[in-house]
């Protein structure tokens, strides 16, 4: 899995601009963050090993969303994200990372 794919294919669905990176890590709780200021997303190394392609991208899309719409899900953040995917991931993503990371 390509992760600079998914995240270029990321922006361009959100017509986002300029220069992003991914980064991996292994977080303890997290599943993914961005940093504003370096426009890093940091994504958590057990997502690679349990989520779909599509459930990864949601992810991105979702820590980019936070750009776009602010910190908070609002209304509009929620409206985006469904809209781009066609259903929430959220619950389904969240799932299958915690349940993963009770095992480690």
């Amino acid at each position: 899995m390509e992760l600079k794919k998914l995240l270029k294919e990321v922006l361009e669905e959100l017509n986002l601009r300029g220069e992003f990176k991914v980064k991996v890590k292994p977080f303890r709780k997290k599943i993914a963050s961005i940093s504003h200021r370096t426009r890093t997303i940091y994504i958590n190394k057990t997502c690679l090993e349990v989520l779909t392609e599509e459930e990864i991208k949601f992810v991105l899309a979702h820590e980019l969303l936070h750009l776009k719409c602010g910190k908070f899900h609002t209304i509009e953040f929620e409206r985006k994200l469904k809209k781009l995917f066609g259903k929430d991931l959220t619950y389904l993503v969240n799932w299958k990372v915690k349940k993963s990371m009770e095992f480690k």
